[in-house]
């Protein structure tokens, strides 16, 4: 059983200390106080079972919440449970046998061992299932199938199922391909033979789009060539042009090739340049020559140096006046002609220049082939888009081909199948019959072993509806027969559904487990006030039996509660929860403090 129960910062909960010392414990509070935060508290510190927002039990502003239980077992008179939430998801586990710790895996197998049940199946007794809707059983089958040794026939059973699933997905897929019939096969074949026609056909008409392509590649390069030369020679002409504006400042090219005009200004000028270097030695000889006599005459007294005859002053005078004339002369053309000479050679200069510039500019040279025309290129593409159109019909026929291949190919296996349907029809069936016998057999065992209980079910039903008709079934789920028609649970009134899970859980509690202690949150609210007493008394008489060792209820009927401690002092314990003024900003649980007439917790 638990002997106590520590919270802190469990929802509502700041911090709790309660101590549970009666048989029956009565815990009240109003409604949103925070009982179902008490029970899903204690139900995650015994069996880890979460709640369905675990993280929302962290109390806000709080990191984590701890719930701690101690436990008294056979065997384990001091077990000491602590499990911590982080506000993330995340838990830990810590507990303690006789002081030494202990892990989870060892605890879980104290519980197993000292309550002698699964814990699926102890969380459904001590907890309760869901009272509303489809999940109102009892998770038993396995159970009782461990105690009474037949898990042997549900495990054989569990076996035939899974081959029947993979009988079934094996007929399903041979049905499938046994639609085909003679017809159809034939029908494929024709298909086939008309697919492989096109394909014949596209193959040809591609290899003659392909052949084609070769061809008009030739014919398109060629345009392209032209196209290059075209483009070559417009460019060498407009350089030749700016070349020639450039040389008539100099040359005067006129109408000439501008090759030729410069050979031809290029022989002029040379000859110019040999005329004006003749004239200047000429120039010079005479010059010299003048001057020669001159200095002959100066140096004469009364005959001539050339002649020897006698000079007269007058006539000497005269001759060297005629001969520095001529001397003068003779040096003005000098430099007249190296003036010239200078001339010539820079008009050489830019000629040669010229020259060097035009043999630059290679000249293009024309195709041996005739220009095919811009229309070569245009046609080359449209013979490539066929070839890709070609192509793409070429293989979406292609692919079509094969599927067909591949449906007559599956058609024929078909046939070859039909045995193979058969033979798996008939072990399907076998294994249906198998599976069915030795369910009905385990069904029938367990009926025969929990009769007395599903009678003492029905009974204590009837006590309280004065009516026959809840059932237990070996599934451990429940339902109620009115008439020719079974109801399920889930189809009852609250009021029924509740006392139905109630009477049923104290009876397992025991008869198929031996846990000692069973948590109620508010099972009586739901009952008019004749049935909330005879359950209230029914949940008294169960602990003074000894049914179970320990009982928890939740409820806001303090009045019932207070009766029933008058009753059995003893036995009952009344424990309460009052909404604490400091605690309302906690709207989903209410905010509690809990409170008992005795103690203080």
């Amino acid at each position: 059983m638990i002997r106590s129960i520590q919270l802190a910062n469990w929802r509502a909960y700041r911090s709790l200390d309660l101590h549970l010392t009666r048989p029956v414990t009565f815990f009240v509070a109003p409604n949103g106080v925070g009982k179902t935060s008490l029970v899903e508290a204690v139900r995650w510190g015994l069996l880890g079972t979460p709640a369905q927002d675990r993280r929302r039990a962290v109390r806000s502003g709080s990191e984590s919440a701890t719930v701690q239980l101690g436990l008294n077992l056979p065997g384990y008179p001091d077990l000491q449970v602590t499990r911590t939430l982080k506000r993330t998801g995340s838990a830990t586990f810590a507990a303690t046998a006789g002081g030494a710790e202990i892990t989870e895996l060892q605890y879980e197998a104290i519980l197993r061992e000292a309550w002698s049940a699964r814990p699926g199946l102890l969380d459904a007794l001590i907890f309760g299932t869901k009272a509303t809707g489809k999940e109102t059983g009892f998770p038993i089958r396995d159970h009782l199938a461990d105690v009474f040794g037949i898990q042997p026939l549900l495990d054989a059973a569990s076996q035939l199922k899974d081959r029947r699933g993979v009988l079934a997905a094996k007929i399903k897929s041979i049905r499938d391909d046994l639609v085909a019939t003679d017809e159809a096969l034939a029908e494929a074949d024709r298909e086939i033979a008309d697919l492989e026609h096109e394909v014949e056909a596209a193959t040809a008409e591609r290899s003659i789009a392909e052949a084609r392509i070769g061809d008009l590649e030739v014919t398109a390069a060629r345009a392209d060539a032209w196209e290059r030369y075209r483009h070559t020679a417009k460019d060498y002409d407009d350089r030749v042009r700016n070349l020639v504006v450039r040389m008539t400042d100099v040359l005067d090219v006129g109408a000439r090739d501008p090759a030729s005009a410069l050979a031809d200004e290029e022989r002029e000028a040379d000859a110019a340049l040999q005329d004006s270097l003749a004239a200047r030695a000429a120039a010079e000889v005479a010059s010299a020559t003048a001057a020669n006599a001159a200095d002959l005459l100066s140096a004469a007294t009364t005959e001539c140096p050339t002649c020897l005859r006698p000079l007269s002053a007058a006539e000497r005078d005269a001759a060297l006046s005629s001969h520095g004339d001529l001397d003068v002369h003779a040096r003005t053309e000098v430099e007249r002609r190296d003036l010239e000479t200078a001339s010539v050679r820079r008009r050489l200069a830019v000629i040669a220049e010229f020259g060097r510039t035009l043999s630059g500019l290679p000249a293009p040279v024309e195709p041996e082939n005739e220009d095919p025309g811009p229309a070569a290129a245009i046609e080359l593409a449209n013979a490539r888009r066929l070839v890709s159109e070609l192509a793409e019909k070429h293989g979406a026929l292609g692919a079509r081909l094969s599927e067909a291949r591949r449906k007559a190919a599956s058609l024929r296996q078909a046939g070859r199948e039909h045995n193979d349907l058969l033979t798996a029809a008939r072990e399907d069936a076998v294994a249906e019959v198998t599976q069915n016998s030795l369910n009905r057999v385990a069904d029938h065992y367990l009926n025969e072993r929990i009769q007395p209980l599903t009678q003492e079910i029905s009974r204590r039903w009837k006590l309280v509806f004065g009516s026959d008709g809840l059932r237990f079934g070996p599934d451990g789920h429940l339902g109620v027969q009115h008439g020719d028609v079974e109801l399920g649970l889930g189809d009852l009134s609250g009021g029924e559904r509740a006392t139905a899970l109630l009477v049923t859980r104290l009876l397992l509690i025991k008869t198929l487990a031996r846990a000692s202690t069973i948590w109620f949150d508010e099972p009586l609210e739901h009952l008019d006030p004749r049935r909330r007493a005879t359950i209230a008394r029914t949940l008294l008489l169960a602990a003074d039996a000894g049914a179970v060792d320990q009982i928890v209820v939740t409820t806001y009927e303090e009045g019932l509660a207070r009766r029933l401690a008058a009753i059995a002092p003893n036995t009952v314990e009344l424990t309460y929860a009052r909404a604490n003024k400091e605690l309302q900003d906690f709207p989903e649980e209410g905010g509690v403090e809990p409170t008992r007439p005795t103690t203080s917790w």
